[in-house]
């Protein structure tokens, strides 16, 4: 009688997760501090483009409590609630209209042109793909086959190698590279 080894746990269909802690830690880690900056940006705008942005409630009473705080830990404290809040919110559509709003000076249109893709995807993937490196690379490269690996890739390397100026400067290199290839996918 041939004898049968144990059961496999996972069904031959679907791939096995090979996801680290390290890599969930490190995608983490890319979406705390891009939380974090968003918070400080925020927390830089005046009240009535605070107003414009029609955040919700408690984001507006964390931001408020940031902009009474003199202390230095006192509002780092503050700051951290800020963050919180964001969490809670569709934060990808709050960065994407805020650096509009700090780039332009304006708000970006409410309703998203024809082309557009969906309004927060862009700073989601951008997290992604810092965060999870070749794991989000494949799964952007899967939804939207057209668009160039190569060129992520090295896009990916020069914010990953910069710090600073230049890093904040590779990322916005990298983000508009994603809008590009999201608004060729969506058409």
């Amino acid at each position: 009688m041939p004898r049968q080894g144990p059961p496999d746990s996972t069904p031959p269909d679907e791939p096995e997760d090979l996801t680290s802690r390290s890599d969930l830690k490190r995608a983490n880690r890319v979406v705390e501090e891009t939380l974090a900056r968003l918070s400080l940006d925020l927390v830089k705008l005046g009240k009535k483009q605070l107003a414009a942005l029609e955040l919700p409630e408690d984001l507006m009473d964390a931001i408020a409590g940031v902009h009474a705080i003199k202390s230095p830990p006192a509002r780092q404290r503050q700051l951290r609630l800020v963050r919180i809040a964001l969490r809670s919110s569709e934060w990808g559509f709050l960065r994407e209209r805020v650096s509009h709003l700090l780039e332009f000076g304006t708000l970006p249109p409410s309703a998203p042109a024809a082309g557009d893709a969906e309004p927060g995807l862009e700073a989601k993937w951008l997290a992604r793909l810092l965060g999870e490196g070749f794991a989000g690379l494949d799964a952007f490269s899967a939804e939207y086959p057209r668009a160039d690996r190569a060129r992520l890739e090295d896009l990916i390397h020069r914010v990953d190698r910069s710090s600073h100026e230049r890093r904040e400067r590779a990322e916005r290199k990298l983000a508009d590279a994603i809008r590009g290839f999201l608004r060729a996918g969506a058409r």
